[in-house]
């Protein structure tokens, strides 16, 4: 496969492994010259290991997950500028011991050196005779599994399974690197798809330093793996998996925010993290929605999909409509949706079930088999009245929404009212106070509220539209 490194800045401008383009440790210039016996901001650090990971086909949440496994603090010397060496005599950053094909004053004193030397000997580890995923390909995290067991080290110690009980050895050294890919590429409690081993898949004798001899070359797995989101470009499409913020620049203020499952299309390369001294391992992709949205979304809340992005027009909300871009935003998210023949019907009422079901859908709440109005009160964003009953059928009102927006965006700022039928004595009246400091909600020209007056389904969207926004 063809390795092409291009520069241009410390953007990278992505292909599928197999042909693709990445950057060289030039790109990573921006943050900096090194230095001899100087670590590098966690940053730059950042960036050379993705561009050598790239640059040897290897997907970069690997690798990093491996670096944090060997260096969990990222740190190539120590604080009198010489290269840590362990106990056993790994060097550096990358941790590299017994390894002849390498000159050892350079893994001291070069970090450039240390980093490409390290991710030469995963890429050995995958081109040697380890099992492998039956139909998976280098961009798959999970084939790496046994690649980075080899890393360490084909010893018994590593051994998927337990010889003695048969149970999953946790303490194994690919077992602690995955869970840190885990922990640091993805933040929505995703799990990187498992493999099911037989204690009959690996002959070793536990008290011996021999490798372990696989027994089994070729797995299937069941569960959904994982692409590196490194080979994202221009171009693609993405789907949220969970809902994530939306920002105005990589690491930047908040701009918004997206429902689970919303498809946006990728319109640049993605970017590192600017905030200095920050240590997020993922990376920033700038995307917009159907609607519109734009902006920048962490890499560990996307997955590549097929899916095109969502276009919904109905037949009774025209261009003109004063809420026809939040009518569109939220359909086109899957939060609220029309009906079979067409229509919107926006001046309908909506009850306090259709706003439970609307709330679960925007915050991407998991229901865990329960209905979404079980799902809102669990969470606190909706509750019953005195009686015990939820009035699913009921219209929700003005006030109610104030509550449940308030409630579910963890609204605190608070502005001052003079509304003529809000009164301090009210149970909404913080609530409105708070959907009008956010500039969620606002009045009437007659300096009113109308906290009871019913929320339409035009008004509904408007409110979760601008509520996610801000």
């Amino acid at each position: 496969m063809k390795k092409t490194v291009i520069a241009a800045g410390f953007l990278t401008v992505l292909a599928a492994f197999s042909g693709q383009a990445s950057a060289d440790a030039s790109a990573c210039a921006s943050y900096g010259s090194l230095q001899k016996g100087v670590n590098p901001s966690f940053q730059q650090v950042n960036c050379l290991i993705t561009a050598e990971a790239l640059e040897q086909e290897i997907p970069p949440e690997v690798v990093k997950a491996v670096v944090s496994q060997e260096s969990g603090a990222w740190k190539q010397f120590d604080s009198n500028g010489q290269a840590i060496v362990s106990a056993d005599g790994g060097i550096g950053l990358m941790q590299l011991t017994n390894q002849s094909d390498f000159d050892t004053d350079k893994l001291k004193t070069d970090i450039l050196y240390n980093i490409e030397s390290g991710v030469t000997v995963l890429d050995k580890m995958y081109d040697a005779r380890v099992p492998k995923i039956a139909g998976a390909d280098r961009d798959v995290i999970e084939n790496w599994y046994f690649p980075v067991m080899a890393y360490n080290g084909i010893k018994p110690v590593n051994s998927p399974i337990v010889q003695s009980t048969g149970l999953p050895n946790l303490l194994a050294y690919q077992e602690q690197v995955f869970a840190k890919i885990e922990q640091n590429s993805y933040l929505n409690d995703t799990k990187l798809a498992g493999f099911t081993f037989q204690s009959s898949d690996f002959q070793y004798n536990p008290n011996s330093s021999e490798n372990i001899v696989f027994t089994k070359m070729s797995y299937t797995v069941t569960e959904q793996t994982h692409d590196t989101i490194y080979t994202i470009q221009k171009g693609d499409r993405v789907q949220t998996t969970a809902s994530p913020n939306l920002r105005t620049a990589p690491g930047g203020s908040l701009s918004g925010s997206l429902a689970k499952g919303t498809v946006l299309e990728v319109t640049d390369s993605w970017q590192f993290d600017q905030n200095a001294g920050s240590n997020v391992q993922y990376v920033w992709i700038p995307v917009k929605s159907a609607t519109g949205q734009a902006g920048y979304v962490s890499s560990a809340y996307l997955e590549k999909t097929d899916k095109p992005l969502p276009v919904k027009t109905f037949t009774d909300v025209p261009s003109s409509h004063n809420f026809y871009q939040d009518i569109t935003s939220l359909s086109s998210q899957g939060i609220i949706n029309g009906f079979p023949d067409g229509t919107f019907r926006p001046g309908e009422y909506v009850t306090r079930g259709q706003a439970a079901i609307m709330m679960v859908k925007a915050l991407g709440l998991p229901t865990n088999g329960t209905s979404e109005i079980e799902t809102v009160m669990r969470h606190e964003v909706m509750n019953g009245f005195t009686d015990g009953s939820f009035y699913a059928d009921r219209p929700v009102t003005r006030e109610q929404m104030a509550i449940i927006l308030s409630n579910a965006f963890a609204l605190n700022k608070t502005a001052s009212i003079a509304f003529t039928d809000v009164y301090p004595e009210m149970q909404a009246y913080e609530s409105i106070r708070r959907v009008i400091a956010a500039q969620i909600a606002y009045g009437y020209n007659n300096n009113t509220f109308r906290p009871k007056q019913p929320v339409t389904r035009q008004e509904s969207a408007a409110l979760i539209n601008r509520a996610l926004q801000k």
